[in-house]
C-alpha cells in the first residue's frame, strides 16, 4: 500500500524533473537565440543550468555573467529578470532576455571604455604635474 509520504516524495521528484526539463529547454532556446549571429568579442557558452557570457579581448577570455533560471521560473542575468515563463509568455521572455543581454553588453563595453579613458587621462596628469629640475 502506498503511503502519503511515498506519494509526496514521488510527486516532488516528478515535478523537480519537470522543472529541470523546462529549465534546460528554455536555456537552450535562449542560447540558440544569442548564438544566432556572431558578436565580435563575445561568446555564449551553455552549461547544464546556465549560459555563460564570455568577454574575449586580446587573447583573454573572461566570464562576465550568466543567465540562469530562478526559483520563480524567470530567466535571470544578475539582478535583471524576465517575466515568469509559461508556454504563453516564452516568446516575450526570450525577447526580454535578448534585450537585457544587449543592454548588459553595452554597459560592460561602456564601463571598459570609460576605465581606459580614465587611466590614460590619469597617466597624462601624473606626467603633467611632475616638477621640472632646474
Amino acid at each position: 500500500m502506498l503511503t502519503l509520504g511515498e506519494a509526496l516524495a514521488a510527486e516532488r521528484a516528478r515535478r523537480n524533473e519537470e522543472v529541470r526539463r523546462v529549465e534546460r529547454a528554455v536555456l537552450q532556446a535562449l542560447a540558440q537565440r544569442l548564438d544566432a549571429e556572431p558578436l565580435p568579442g563575445w561568446d555564449f557558452t551553455s552549461g547544464h543550468n546556465e549560459i555563460r557570457l564570455i568577454r574575449a579581448t586580446n587573447d583573454d577570455r573572461q566570464h562576465v555573467s550568466s543567465w540562469t533560471m530562478d526559483q520563480a521560473m524567470r530567466l535571470a542575468l544578475g539582478q535583471e529578470t524576465t517575466e515568469w515563463i509559461t508556454p504563453e509568455s516564452l516568446a516575450r521572455a526570450m525577447y526580454q532576455a535578448v534585450t537585457i543581454t544587449a543592454k548588459f553588453i553595452v554597459d560592460v563595453e561602456t564601463k571598459e571604455g570609460a576605465e581606459e579613458q580614465t587611466s590614460s587621462v590619469s597617466a597624462g596628469r601624473e606626467l603633467e604635474w611632475v616638477p621640472r629640475r632646474s
